[in-house]
């Protein structure tokens, strides 16, 4: 019998939201291509405190009666409801959870600081927590767990996000050809996201006397989202703070420029593609990467991003750390 793994997530798609947690079920697929047996646990918390408090109970019984090799869970507070099993945890950290959601007047909520105890928690019990940025990884607030931590980024199918024609993808899109499009692909009220750097840079690049427009793109079906990212000129981050933003590794494998602040692991993809702009938080300085980049030649080249976070080589890192928490609970 091969490797059995039940993978836990608070995000995952659904028939209502289907973009909802797409990376993971994006890479539970790509484990399965691999030959891995995997059943996914979906805590849907989002109504309702009262399934996190379900879950533990309801895991232990799943994972007695099918007989998992690995439980996999996905965010620190999944993590800390998937401890209480007697099989090896694998947890992997997305955001959030080890960095905080900031609230309306600054700092962090207080509903975040205790999700960051229970992260906290389940990185001491998980035999190998997985980071998917080195920012992620020294947000651990234990030298224990930062030295058994992985660093491994979610996956992009790059047989779907790869480069495609911008006219092509806008007359689907139904978009102006001509218009210059600086895509922002996040959710807009979401305060760390700071739609306000975005909208000031906008205007401070009018006001140098180039005429853009800031393309804001949330909802839309992950698999929708290549001609998006296609038909943009370039993209545009300007987060507080992020774990491993999907968007501009996406942006790129789609050969498409990025004007990011330094957030998360940005700066590990645009130092391999060349084109691209690292700016300070500051209005002047974004104004100044977007019109370096929309006066380029349109397009980078994001092979060296595609190499490096193909599903196919993130599910093989993956599946070592399955083999090293196997292996702790055989030794």
């Amino acid at each position: 019998m091969g490797l059995r793994v039940l993978v836990v997530t608070n995000m995952y798609p659904t028939a209502e939201d289907p973009s909802y947690g797409a990376f993971v079920a994006t890479q539970v697929h790509s484990l399965s291509r691999a030959g891995v047996d995997v059943e996914v646990e979906f805590v849907d918390g989002r109504r309702t405190v009262s399934a996190y408090l379900r879950a533990p109970l309801g895991i232990r019984r799943r994972v007695r009666a099918r007989g998992f090799d690995v439980v996999h869970a996905h965010y620190g507070l999944t993590g800390f409801v998937a401890a209480f099993q007697p099989v090896p945890l694998v947890v992997t950290f997305h955001g959030d959870d080890l960095l905080g959601t900031p609230g309306a007047r600054g700092g962090v909520t207080l509903k975040s600081r205790l999700i960051r105890r229970l992260s906290h928690a389940a990185a001491r019990r998980a035999v190998a927590p997985i980071c998917v940025s080195e920012a992620m990884r020294a947000a651990l607030p234990r030298a224990a767990d930062r030295a058994r931590a992985h660093v491994i980024p979610m996956g992009v199918d790059v047989g779907r996000f790869c480069a495609g024609d911008r006219t092509a993808a806008r007359t689907r899109l139904r978009l102006d050809r001509d218009e210059r499009l600086v895509m922002f692909p996040n959710t807009p009220g979401e305060r760390r996201k700071r739609l306000e750097l975005a909208e000031a840079s906008m205007q401070q690049l009018a006001a140098d006397g180039m005429v853009a427009r800031l393309w804001v793109v949330a909802g839309v079906a992950h698999d929708r989202m290549p001609d998006y990212f296609r038909a943009a000129d370039c993209v545009l981050l300007t987060s507080d703070w992020e774990g491993s933003p999907m968007v501009v590794k996406e942006a790129l494998c789609c050969d498409v420029p990025v004007v990011s602040v330094d957030a998360g692991d940005v700066r590990r993809w645009l130092d391999v593609t060349p084109g691209c702009r690292l700016v300070e938080r500051d209005p002047v300085a974004i104004a100044a990467g977007l019109r370096d980049v929309l006066c380029g030649s349109g397009h980078v080249n994001g092979s060296a991003v595609r190499s490096q976070v193909s599903v196919d080589r993130v599910a093989a890192q993956v599946l070592e750390v399955y083999g090293e928490a196997i292996g702790q609970r055989l030794s």
